[in-house]
């Protein structure tokens, strides 16, 4: 507890001995570090989405080319087919294009589902 109290007292002299142009430049390595964590957390995020999504729907729309989709079950199939190429195309524009990045995107979790919708009802 004593340690804790003097790194705390030592802490606050130190910021009080600072100049205001020092304290704002700590100030703005501070918020521009919790930026650049928030802005690698997020893209970490979408890239996790993305490759769920492509799993996902290679895994399910594998039926349709193996011949295990017949009918109406084929349909759902297809649709996270298309899902995972969205899903690609978020890979591919991230880099050079992010807004269209985001828009693949969201239309890919969009169309997942609707896939995952689209067969629960064909399911049943």
């Amino acid at each position: 507890m004593l340690i804790m109290a003097s790194r705390r007292w030592w802490g606050k002299a130190a910021a009080e001995r600072m100049s205001p142009e020092e304290r704002q430049q700590v100030e703005h390595d501070t918020h521009l570090a919790i930026y650049r964590f928030q802005n690698d957390a997020y893209r970490n995020l979408r890239y996790s989405i993305a490759a769920a999504i492509i799993i996902f729907g290679l895994f399910v729309g594998s039926d349709a080319f193996l011949g295990n989709a017949d009918g109406t079950r084929l349909w759902p199939c297809l649709v996270l087919l298309l899902s995972a190429a969205l899903s690609a195309g978020h890979f591919a524009a991230s880099g050079s294009r992010p807004r269209l990045a985001l828009q693949l995107l969201l239309a890919a979790v969009f169309t997942t589902i609707i896939g995952v919708i689209l067969l629960i009802a064909v399911s049943n």
